[in-house]
């Protein structure tokens, strides 16, 4: 196969996508980069207009997206973030289109604002010939619309490199109680509600300290806020960081955020053996092992992680089988899904072409179903 694999901006392509690639250039298949900005593969072709939000540049991705297509002649594209995934979908390119759905833009779904997006979704299920989820409501959500044969769900995501995130012993001789929040600093990560569970934790007198590292819009407001709670002594934002490096030298993992497709940084957690507590939102309530809090319940949580400092539970490894977590499995079902469920059966000459009379921006009949968007809804 001629894989196309397609992102807003490259760095999503360099985060989660290198040892797929690998995978599947070693399995014979040739696969062909291509997002808005440059990534860290020189080879990867950058398609001028798009962006990670929808501008107006969108007439000329449309554009630069038929010329990548047909250039590469390509016989799938597998396009994921959301602005990517809808405009290559309304773009007429010669491809089969894999949507991999890193999470559908909403939490419960229930919502007005979140109407709207699933209208959207619900618009692009005509122009898809496949489906990749990684968190059960996503999974819920597509399932009624789209026919189950052409949906795989990955319930570790992309998965990881383990020789990265090493397993390590839970810290047991320190006395100070060590938390990490890792994530970009905007209102979807909710960095606030971080420094709300370390004001309960210091009015409770646990002695604690917590690192928050990331980038994004907030950061500069989330370092204004930790000077006007005086916590700076016990909390601090120094920017990016190496998260596996982090997690070996803390207690936990605290996460925040409104919803997630399958927060990775999570799943690093797990690797290395430490427990992480969060919000019972969609993608987080995928992650094993996690100890979920009501969402927004800031007190809550605080609570629950005192309670597991003082019991000694805290210094209890995550008990998982770390080699589910491995990226080779992830990549193994994908490509199969795409040999077989996708691009199998087709009629592909020598230039990657199909056969005369089919058209690839639309997908067989089974595909094209009325989309429902009053039922279904997670």
């Amino acid at each position: 196969m001629r894989v196309g694999l397609l992102a807003s901006v490259g760095h999503m392509i360099d985060s989660f996508f290198p040892d797929i690639v690998t995978s599947w250039t070693a399995a014979g298949h040739e696969v062909f980069l291509a997002a808005g900005t440059p990534g860290e593969d020189d080879a990867c072709t950058i398609i001028d207009g798009l962006t990670r939000r929808p501008g107006l540049g969108v007439l000329r991705a449309r554009v630069g997206l038929r010329r990548w297509v047909a250039e590469r002649r390509l016989d799938v594209v597998v396009t994921n973030s959301a602005t990517s995934s809808a405009i290559v979908r309304i773009s007429g390119v010669d491809a089969p289109i894999v949507y991999f759905c890193h999470g559908l833009h909403w939490n419960s779904g229930r919502q007005a604002t979140e109407r709207v997006w699933q209208m959207l979704e619900a618009g692009l299920l005509p122009r898809t010939a496949g489906v990749i989820t990684i968190n059960a409501d996503d999974q819920a959500w597509f399932a009624p619309r789209f026919p189950r044969r052409r949906i795989l769900q990955l319930s570790t995501g992309v998965g990881l490199d383990l020789a990265v995130y090493p397993a390590s012993p839970v810290p047991q001789t320190d006395e100070v109680l060590r938390l990490l929040w890792i994530g970009e600093f905007n209102p979807r990560k909710r960095p606030d509600l971080a420094l709300d569970i370390a004001v309960r934790l210091q009015s409770l007198g646990v002695p604690f300290a917590l690192r928050m590292l990331g980038e994004g819009s907030l950061l500069e407001a989330t370092r204004e806020r930790i000077r006007e709670l005086r916590i700076d002594s016990l909390v601090e934002a120094p920017g990016r960081g190496d998260a596996a490096s982090e997690l070996v030298r803390t207690h936990s993992l605290i996460h925040t955020s409104t919803w997630e497709g399958l927060p990775r940084v999570m799943l690093e957690s797990v690797a290395v053996g430490r427990r992480a507590y969060a919000f019972d939102v969609k993608g987080v309530r995928d992650i094993p092992g996690a100890i979920l809090s009501t969402d927004g319940d800031s007190t809550g949580m605080a609570d629950r992680i005192a309670a597991d400092w003082a019991s000694g539970e805290l210094l209890e490894p995550v008990r998982f089988d770390r080699e589910k977590l491995n990226s080779s499995h992830s990549a193994d079902r994908i490509r199969l899904f795409l040999e077989e469920t996708i691009v199998g059966g087709r009629d592909i000459s020598a230039r990657g072409k199909l056969a005369k009379g089919q058209h690839r921006s639309m997908v067989e009949p089974d595909v094209l179903v009325e989309p429902d968007v009053q039922n279904g809804t997670t």
